[in-house]
């Protein structure tokens, strides 16, 4: 509250005092309740009260301000959102575009390679012709940040980049490891798009000589 507004309260109780000290009965009543106070007057008590009222009133006021603000907070919030998200489709769908604009050409190239079998009477696409193909979808692969996932013979067999589709049984290899590689995989940093497709060694079974040869030793 500023100097100017307690002014104007203390004004205005006096004046509502001035106006209860017309009335003789009421000035004694007044008189009395000071005597009652000890030291506190009506007028210090109204003007308290006046007080509190006024600051009860501005209290309310800035609630309403405050409340005001956060609705206009969670609307913008709410656009924001609706903002973000429409931004984050449209860059999936430009993403998309521009990959698959990239293969517009190999893909041209493969139907100009079965054109030319055609023509020259071959059944089969030139080796040639593929070998530039494979090129050029591995260097688009490249430059959207697409590593292959190729294990050797012998590596280690790994679950989270390799899918097992059979087993060699024959034990020339150490257990758990790679044996052929069927199909590449595919992951974008350590992100795995598609797991390499491999063959891996069979688990060691142990002979018959070999577990007794265990128990005497034990």
């Amino acid at each position: 509250m500023t100097e100017s507004e307690e002014e104007t309260i203390v004004s205005e109780v006096e004046e509502i005092i001035k106006a209860l000290e017309k009335d003789s009965k009421t000035q004694k009543l007044i008189k009395e309740l000071d005597k009652i106070l000890d030291g506190i007057s009506l007028k210090d008590i109204l003007v308290t009260n006046k007080k509190m009222i006024t600051d009860a009133e501005q209290a309310k006021k800035e609630k309403e301000e405050y409340l005001s603000l956060l609705q206009r907070f969670k609307a913008d919030f709410e656009n924001y959102k609706k903002r973000a998200q429409k931004q984050a489709d449209n860059n999936v769908r430009y993403s998309s575009e521009k990959i698959l604009s990239k293969i517009f050409n190999p893909i041209e190239n493969i139907e100009r390679a079965i054109e030319f079998a055609k023509e020259n009477n071959k059944e089969t696409v030139p080796l040639e012709g593929i070998k530039i193909i494979q090129g050029q979808l591995s260097r688009i692969l490249e430059e959207e940040g697409v590593a292959l996932i190729n294990p050797i013979q012998g590596e280690k067999f790994d679950p989270f980049y390799h899918e097992a589709v059979c087993v060699d049984p024959t034990g020339n290899f150490e257990p758990g490891v790679v044996v052929q590689l069927l199909e590449n995989g595919y992951k974008i940093k350590e992100k795995v798009m598609l797991a390499a497709k491999v063959m891996v060694s069979a688990e060691k079974e142990e002979t018959k000589e070999e577990v007794e040869e265990e128990k005497l030793s034990e």
